[in-house]
C-alpha cells in the first residue's frame, strides 16, 4: 500500500501535515519522540493516522520506524518535518546542544531517507521543510541557521542523485508559523536572541501563519505539481505566484491559532 510519513508529528507544522496527508487514500504514519502526542494527533485522524515514537536523529529508533512498515509498503511521500531550535549565544554554545541540532535538523533527513531508499520508488516525493534561517544568519542561533543552510543542500544533492529514480525531492520554506518553536522563539531575551523581536511583532499584527495553511500548501506541492517544478525549488509560502493554485481566494494569514 501507498504510506506517507511525516516527522515530528508530535505537534505543530508536523501535525498539521499528517492530518492533511491523511485526508488523501493514503496510510500516514506519523513519527515523533513522544507517543502521547503522536496519539493525540492519530485520534484527530478517524483511524487512518498511525503513530510511531521514533527519534529520527538516532540509528535504532529509525530502524524500529522501518520495522513498522509492511513489506509490501511503499512509501509515496516522504516530509522531513523534524526540527530542532536552540537559542544559544556564542560565547556560552556547547558540542552536546550543537548536536541535538544537526543530528535532528541534518543527520536525520539524510539517513531516514537513505534507510527508506528501499521503500522510494518512480513517483515518490521527499519534501523538506525548509528555513529562512538557511541564508539568513541569527544571533544566538549560530547552530540552527548552520543546520538549515545543510538541510538545504543536502535537499539539493539528493533531487540530482534521486531523480534518475524517478524520485523528487523538494524543499520549501513555510515561516513564519504559528507553531511550538515559534512560541519559543518569541518567549526569548531579545537580549540574547534579537529575532525575537520580529517574531513578536508578527504575532501582534496577525502575520503568522497557520500550520493548517502551511499543510494545505504543502499537500498541493506533493500532489499536484509537476515532478521537475516540485523539486526546483526552494518554493516559499509567500511567495503570491502560486496562492491561486491552493489557497483558493483566502487570506494567507487566516485561522492563526498555534497546535499544541
Amino acid at each position: 500500500s501507498d504510506v506517507a510519513i511525516v516527522t515530528g508529528a508530535e505537534s505543530g507544522l508536523g501535525q498539521a501535515v499528517a492530518l492533511s496527508l491523511a485526508e488523501l487514500p493514503l496510510r500516514v504514519i506519523a513519527v515523533g519522540r513522544r507517543l502521547d502526542p503522536l496519539l493525540e494527533t492519530a485520534s484527530k485522524s478517524a483511524g487512518k493516522v498511525e503513530p510511531v515514537a521514533s527519534d529520527v536523529s538516532n540509528a535504532a529508533a529509525r530502524n524500529h520506524l522501518c520495522s513498522a512498515l509492511n513489506p509490501a509498503d511503499k512509501v509515496h511521500f516522504l516530509v522531513h518535518a523534524a526540527g530542532i531550535h536552540a537559542v544559544e549565544p556564542l560565547g556560552s554554545m556547547t558540542s552536546a546542544t550543537w548536536r541535538r541540532v544537526l543530528d535532528t535538523n541534518v543527520d536525520a533527513r539524510l539517513f531516514l531517507t537513505l534507510d527508506l531508499l528501499p521503500r522510494l520508488r518512480s513517483g515518490s516525493r521527499v519534501l523538506f521543510v525548509g528555513s529562512n534561517s538557511a541564508t539568513r544568519p541569527r544571533k544566538s542561533a549560530t547552530a540552527y541557521c548552520v543546520s538549515q543552510a545543510a538541510s538545504y543542500m543536502l535537499q539539493q544533492c539528493l533531487s540530482i542523485e534521486l531523480a534518475p529514480r524517478g524520485i523528487a525531492v523538494g524543499s520549501a520554506v513555510p515561516s513564519p508559523v504559528d507553531t511550538p518553536m515559534i512560541a519559543a522563539q518569541i518567549a526569548a531575551d531579545p537580549a540574547v536572541y534579537p529575532d525575537a523581536t520580529d517574531y513578536r511583532r508578527l504575532r501582534d499584527t496577525g502575520q503568522l501563519i497557520a500550520p493548517q495553511t502551511v499543510a494545505t500548501f504543502y499537500r498541493w506541492l506533493l500532489t499536484q505539481t509537476s515532478d521537475e517544478a516540485f523539486s526546483a525549488g526552494p518554493w516559499n509560502i509567500r511567495d503570491e505566484s502560486h496562492h491561486e493554485h491552493w489557497l483558493a481566494g483566502a487570506n494567507l494569514y487566516e485561522r492563526r491559532s498555534i497546535t499544541d
